[in-house]
Parts: structure tokens; sequence; C-alpha cells
């Protein structure tokens, strides 16, 4: 439990010092520390206990993987579509938007198992809570990044990004 509580101190001391890890670290590192604040921010929201996080990050990580293997997967289909427009006949065309839609509907299977397997772990109330944290961190941290300053949050808390 100390490891635990440290590494959210740490992941959340690592927040004042955003401008400068986005200025001077290669992407690697940059994609490292998204991630650090990313855990911190969602482990803070949802208010996670040690047991819970324990159990949580694994089975969040799975699921952050197998959703990006199925976004990956559209966006090759998507890329093929446009690479070959001119050339494709309607038979192409039916096969790769299917294609397209399956894994979109695969996407959807995934996050709906999912949100059963962290609601076994969280409680349906902090896994609805879930549903939103991801967006929103998103949101806050490209507006931070692209204006370089705080946005506004609307009065809700658990801004990953406060002012300096």
């Amino acid at each position: 439990m100390k490891y635990f509580n440290k590494s959210i101190i740490m992941a959340l001391a690592a927040i004042f010092y955003i401008p400068i890890a986005f200025g001077q670290q290669d992407d690697g590192r940059k994609k490292e520390k998204i991630e650090q604040l990313k855990i911190a921010f969602i482990t803070k929201e949802l208010e996670l206990t040690s047991e819970e996080a324990t159990e949580f990050w694994p089975v969040y990580n799975n699921m952050a993987n197998d959703l990006k293997a199925e976004k990956k997967k559209q966006r090759k289909a998507s890329k093929e579509i446009r690479t070959n427009k001119d050339s494709y006949s309607e038979s192409d065309y039916k096969k790769k938007s299917s294609e397209i839609l399956d894994s979109q509907i695969k996407e959807a299977e995934l996050k709906k198992d999912y949100f059963e397997k962290i609601a076994a772990i969280i409680g349906y109330k902090k896994a609805t809570k879930l549903l939103s944290l991801e967006q929103r961190f998103k949101r806050e941290l490209l507006n931070r990044v692209n204006n370089g300053e705080r946005k506004p949050d609307n009065g809700r808390s658990g801004d990953p990004m406060p002012e300096e």
C-alpha cells in the first residue's frame, strides 16, 4: 500500500512539470508521461483503493490494448479504401465497409464485456463514471497542450493539469 500511494503522489507531482516534459522529451517519453498522468487522473477520479487498483489496472490495460487493435483494423481498412478509391469495384467497397462495420461491432462488444469485468472489480457506479473519464482526460490534456494554458473545467474537480 505504501508503494501504491507513493507512486500516485509521484504521478501527481509530474502533473506540475507537463510543460517541461512536452518541450524536452522525445515521443516515447511523452507517451509515457501522458500515460502516467492518465493513471493518476483515473485513479484519483474513481477514488480507487489500492486493492481495487491492483485488480483494475491489468483489466483496463487489456481493454485498452484490445480496443487499440480494433481501431487499427478500422484505420487500415479506411486507408485501403482511400488509397484504392479509383480502382475499387462495388464488391471491394462492400468487403472493406463490412470489415470496418464488423470491427466497430467487435469494439462495442469489447467495451461491454470489459465494462462488466471492471464493474465486478470496482462496482457499477465507478465503472459508469469511467465511461467518460478517459475522454475528459484527453480533452483537458489537448486543451492544455494546444493553448499552453489550463482551460476551465466547468467546476469539475480532478483537472489533470492544475495551474502552475
